[in-house]
C-alpha cells in the first residue's frame, strides 16, 4: 500500500511539472533612441493560463494540428507623440493615447504559433496619454509635445490576427520562421507579412515584434540564450490615429499605404520565464516624416501554477 501511495504521489508530481504554466508578462516599448517622437512608448501586461480544449472558446475557428492552446486576458497602454523638436508648420503625427482590454487566443503545433486576438478601449484624452508622459518626463526630462489639440474620446476596437510557422528543412540552424495575419480595427486597420530567422521554433516567440498581435512568453524547454532577427512588411488601408482635430491649425500628414520593419532581439529563458529585450525600426508612417523610427522592447515573463 505504501509502494502505491509513493506512486500515485510521484505521478501527481510528474504531470503537475508536465502541466503548461500560467504566464504572468510585461512588456515596455519605449522611444529610447529619440525620447519622445512618434511611437513613444507601450505597456503590456497580460495573464496567459492554458486553455481548456473542449470549451467552446477553445473549438471556434481552431487550427488543424493544434496540441495546445492559451488564453491571454490583458491591458494595452500606448502613447504618440509629435516630435517636440521640429518646426510646428510641417507635416508631423498629433498626440493620442490608446488604453484597451486586450483578450488573445493562441493556437500552438511544433511548427505553428496561430494567435486570435481582441482588443476594445479608447483612445482620446480618457487614455491617460498625456499623463503617463508627464509621469515618465518626471523621471527622464524630454522636449514638451502639444497636447492640447488632442483628438476627443473614440472608441478603439479591433480584431487581430497572426499566424508563424516554421519552414525550410530541419538541417538549416535554429528555425526559419514566416510570419502573416493582420488587423482590423476603428482606428487602424493593416495587413502583414515577414520572415525571423531565431534560435526557437514559432511556438516558443519570445517578442512580438514581427507578429503585431499579442504572443505568448512561452518558457523555452532547453532555457539559457535564445536570438532572432527579421523583416516585415504592413500594407496600410487605415491610420486613423493621425488624424487631426477640425480647429488644429496644423497641417495633417497622410499615412503610408507601406510601411515596413526590421527587428532584432535577444532573450534569456529558465523554467520561471524570461526576459526579453528587442530592437525596431519602422520605415516612415506618415507623409513628411524626416527620417525612419527606432525604439526598443524589454519584456519580463514568471511563470505562476
Amino acid at each position: 500500500m505504501r509502494g502505491a501511495l509513493l506512486a500515485l504521489a510521484a505521478a501527481a508530481a510528474q504531470a503537475a511539472l508536465a502541466a503548461p504554466p500560467v504566464l504572468w508578462h510585461a512588456q515596455v516599448d519605449n522611444d529610447v533612441f529619440h525620447s519622445d517622437r512618434w511611437y513613444t512608448s507601450g505597456v503590456r501586461i497580460y495573464r496567459s493560463a492554458p486553455l481548456d480544449a473542449a470549451s467552446p472558446l477553445a473549438t471556434f475557428l481552431r487550427a488543424p494540428s493544434t496540441r495546445e492552446q492559451r488564453f491571454d486576458v490583458g491591458i494595452v497602454h500606448e502613447v504618440y507623440t509629435g516630435d517636440g523638436r521640429q518646426d510646428p508648420t510641417l507635416p508631423d503625427r498629433p498626440n493620442a493615447g490608446r488604453l484597451q482590454l486586450s483578450l488573445a487566443r493562441h493556437d500552438i503545433a511544433p511548427d505553428t504559433l496561430a494567435t486570435l486576438g481582441f482588443d476594445a478601449g479608447v483612445s482620446g484624452p480618457a487614455a491617460w496619454g498625456e499623463q503617463a508622459q508627464d509621469v515618465i518626463h518626471r523621471v527622464a526630462p524630454a522636449p514638451e509635445t502639444d497636447w492640447s489639440r488632442q483628438v476627443p474620446n473614440r472608441a478603439d476596437i479591433q480584431l487581430a490576427a497572426a499566424w508563424s510557422h516554421r519552414i525550410g528543412p530541419a538541417a538549416i540552424p535554429g528555425a526559419l520562421v514566416i510570419h502573416g495575419g493582420g488587423v482590423a480595427g476603428t482606428l487602424t486597420a493593416f495587413g502583414h507579412a515577414g520572415i525571423e530567422w531565431r534560435t526557437d521554433g514559432p511556438a516558443e516567440a519570445a517578442n512580438p515584434l514581427l507578429r503585431f498581435a499579442a504572443t505568448p512568453p512561452l518558457p523555452r524547454k532547453a532555457g539559457g540564450l535564445s536570438l532572432f532577427a527579421g523583416a516585415s512588411v504592413r500594407a496600410v488601408a487605415r491610420n486613423r490615429l493621425l488624424e487631426r482635430r477640425a480647429d488644429d491649425p496644423n497641417p495633417e500628414a497622410g499615412f503610408e499605404r507601406r510601411v515596413s520593419r526590421v527587428a532584432a532581439g535577444i532573450a534569456w529563458s529558465e523554467t520561471w520565464g524570461a526576459v526579453t529585450l528587442g530592437l525596431a525600426r519602422d520605415s516612415r508612417e506618415f507623409e513628411g516624416q524626416h527620417s525612419p523610427h527606432r525604439f526598443g522592447s524589454l519584456g519580463l515573463s514568471i511563470a505562476l501554477d
